[in-house]
């Protein structure tokens, strides 16, 4: 008989909700990645594992043991977690102070079609294509798109889809809650993309402290943001455009020339050495 979820104690929901995320993102659940997270013994593991199965045994593939883990099936659906970003903290996230004097501003969350989420990540894994209609600014009312998704990318509390768009025959990204109806994976898999030289190039970026800014603003600034310890990192020039947006750093040459007109909107830059020159990024 199929299990239902008021059959279920809630730390046995918690374990069943981790398994659909691990479904989700990690293409994979193992009794040893419940071990981890839950501090449970191996048997008591695998029991979470297969009233999982019983709950819901069209997300899982066959067990096959070369793979030593239950993998997500072609059809695999979220049953007990969002088809969203918000997945991706659906067990990690930490409950809000319980203080009367702690407050929190509510985020937008943006709505995604039902099921959008776990066929595009089942078609990366397979690198299948994807018939879908898309909306956007440009064309509100929509278009189909034949697409083979490639990367998620989460930036500015949005989802994004790095896919090659047969259509445009380039790269693109799509945010995903314009996908409208149903996702439709095409059949096949595995072929041949042109390469995606934005993804697979990088830059090392550095932030510094905006020198239009008086000296005392500047120490300010060096002490709010922690500049001196902060070291260069590498980044996909791909996504130098969503972390420059996500941290409010000129994303154009008027915002750079706004940057020196009126400091304090920009009091940080990013910066990038080539060769003995500093490259302001952002146009």
């Amino acid at each position: 008989m199929a299990v239902t979820i008021n059959e279920t104690s809630w730390p046995q929901l918690q374990r069943l909700r981790f398994i659909e995320r691990q479904l989700l993102w990690e293409r994979e659940v193992t009794a040893a990645m419940l071990v981890g997270a839950f501090g449970i013994t191996r048997p008591e593991a695998q029991d979470a594992i297969y009233t999982y199965r019983e709950f819901a045994p069209e997300n899982l593939r066959p067990y096959a043991a070369n793979d030593r883990s239950y993998k997500p099936s072609p059809v695999f659906k979220p049953r007990l977690i969002p088809d969203s970003a918000d997945s991706l903290i659906t067990i990690a996230r930490l409950s809000t102070p319980v203080n009367p004097d702690f407050h929190s501003v509510p985020v937008l969350s943006r709505s995604t079609a039902p099921g959008a989420l776990a066929t595009i990540l089942s078609a990366i894994e397979n690198r299948s294509r994807i018939e879908a209609v898309y909306v956007s600014m440009q064309n509100p009312t929509g278009a189909t798109r034949t697409i083979t998704p490639c990367a998620i990318i989460s930036a500015s509390n949005r989802l994004h889809v790095r896919a090659y768009c047969w259509d445009r025959k380039a790269y693109r990204d799509f945010v995903l809650s314009r996908f409208r109806g149903t996702l439709t994976l095409q059949g096949g898999g595995g072929e041949e993309l042109p390469a995606d030289s934005a993804w697979e190039e990088s830059v090392y970026i550095r932030l510094v402290v905006n020198d239009a800014l008086s000296d005392a603003q500047q120490q300010l600034v060096r002490e709010d943001f922690d500049l001196v310890q902060l070291a260069a990192f590498e980044i996909r020039k791909a996504l130098v455009g969503y972390f420059l947006q996500a941290n409010l750093l000129p994303t154009s040459e008027a915002e750079l020339r706004e940057a020196t007109t009126h400091p304090e909107r920009f009091p940080v830059m990013a910066v990038t050495n080539l060769g003995e020159s500093v490259v302001h990024l952002g146009f």
